[in-house]
């Protein structure tokens, strides 16, 4: 044994093997939590639902906030009425990029003229009753969002490992979605002031015998062709605002289910049966490939040229051992 493999020695070896590519395997990434706390059921924040547009990518997963702790009711009662009162929500829309930026979510195309109904955010009084969250909604899920990226050439390849023994499955990753949580709150309660806005514009122009106000879908057109980026990211927020979500069930990571889940598409439980990955090239090749040219100080110029002439031959040898198979 020589000093290198003394100092380097192989502590363990393992026969890696790939499990099924068909399946979606997405890695979800909560960006402003701490990785000792998740968000499971053991943390008492197990997240109650999972939903996706899948044509655009979008993901939003909702997850319980702790209102025992450091909340504050008041304001906790004014987002929850918001959103229970909200157009939007009702309509099964979205806010944010996941409604295409609109204010009224997808039943709000075509409407023509604003609603009549007087719209006021109720200032609920804060006592023993509103603390355990009856008399009003109370804001209990915080929403995390984000973007499947779809992959280009170039762009890594992720892959989930599972061992077994001394079997290493890999499994490639789908996708690995970044979550930030969503302000949908926010936007329900300046959706419910506009609607209380416009509510008293209608009710002012009808007393003065002014013509109904409607809405006018403008299109605009650039000559030298610098609107086409614009275009294109208009046409994105139409498909998101237009797309349904898919609601998902979501699954604790220490149920029986997971691990269910975990034994069948995480571990190839037929290995036997598995073809055996050949190289292509010889570890000789491999090096030299990977490696500068052997330069000799006595004449630097031949050795580059036999470096290349070498290179050279062995393609032409390749490439005549391809055109005789």
């Amino acid at each position: 044994m020589t000093a290198m493999e003394a100092a380097d020695p192989v502590v363990a070896s393992y026969d890696v093997y790939l499990t099924e590519s068909d399946v979606s395997r997405y890695v979800l990434q909560y960006v402003d939590r701490p990785a000792e706390y998740p968000y499971d059921e053991q943390e008492a924040q197990k997240p109650t639902a999972l939903r996706l547009k899948p044509r655009t990518g979008l993901v939003e997963v909702d997850v319980p906030i702790s209102t025992g702790i450091c909340y504050d009711t008041g304001k906790g009662l004014k987002y929850g009425d918001a959103l229970a009162n909200s157009r939007t929500a009702k309509d099964g829309g979205a806010y944010g990029m996941a409604g295409g930026f609109a204010s009224g979510g997808p039943a709000a195309r075509g409407r023509a003229k604003i609603e009549t109904e007087d719209v006021e955010m109720r200032n609920v009084a804060i006592d023993e009753q509103d603390k355990k969250g009856q008399g009003g909604s109370l804001l209990s899920v915080q929403t995390l969002g984000g973007r499947i990226k779809e992959s280009e050439n170039g762009d890594p390849l992720y892959m989930l490992g599972a061992f077994r023994g001394n079997n290493l499955h890999l499994s490639p990753v789908s996708a690995v979605v970044q979550l930030r949580p969503q302000l949908h709150h926010l936007d329900a309660v300046e959706e419910a002031a506009a609607k209380g806005r416009g509510a008293r514009t209608r009710k002012d122009m009808d007393e003065d015998g002014a013509p109904e106000a409607r809405v006018i879908d403008m299109k605009v057109k650039s000559a030298d062709g610098r609107g086409a980026p614009l275009a294109r990211s208009i046409a994105l927020l139409k498909k998101m605002q237009e797309e349904k979500w898919q609601a998902y069930d979501w699954v604790d990571s220490a149920s029986e289910d997971a691990w269910f889940t975990y034994e069948n598409y995480m571990i190839n439980n037929y290995p036997e049966g598995l073809p055996q990955l050949e190289s292509a090239i010889t570890g000789e090749d491999y090096l030299d490939e990977m490696s500068a040219p052997r330069i000799d100080p006595a004449q630097p110029g031949q050795n580059r040229k036999r470096h290349r002439v070498t290179k050279i031959d062995k393609r032409q040898a390749s490439d005549g051992e391809a055109e005789d198979d």
